[in-house]
């Protein structure tokens, strides 16, 4: 997995839901790029933007930039704030999932893989929960 926190410019308070909307409908013009998991607009508490983008891969994430829809959402955020997002990038090497955790869906669902934790706990064909 590959996520990017990309961090936008200040965006001016009679903008401010105008660049909502843009981000919204932004999501809908990208929703079936190859690799792409998820897109979220956060907000920090000094109010600035952040989205946080989740890619199957590094390389899903940059082809996602080639396409005809990037180019129209960047030209539309083009039109409300001065600059382009900055972007961090980084591989997921670690992952916790709330949804089915560590059972994938559900107790009692078998493990595809052997896990061990610091603590030296291993699970593997059974649900982690049942140890």
């Amino acid at each position: 997995m590959f996520v990017a926190i990309a961090r936008f410019p200040e965006v001016p308070t009679d903008r401010q839901e105008e660049f909502q909307a843009w981000f919204a409908w932004s999501n809908d013009q990208l929703r079936e790029t190859d690799g792409l998991k998820g897109r979220r607009l956060l907000r920090t508490t000094d109010g600035a933007y952040v989205a946080l983008v989740e890619h199957h891969s590094a390389e899903t994430f940059a082809a996602m930039h080639a396409t005809d829809q990037a180019a129209r959402v960047q030209a539309r955020l083009a039109e409300i704030v001065t600059d382009g997002p900055w972007a961090a990038k980084y591989e997921v090497v670690v992952e916790f999932s709330a949804l089915g955790a560590c059972c994938g869906g559900g107790h009692g669902q078998p493990q595809q893989a052997v896990a061990v934790d610091s603590a030296g706990l291993q699970v593997a064909g059974r649900c982690c929960h049942d140890a």
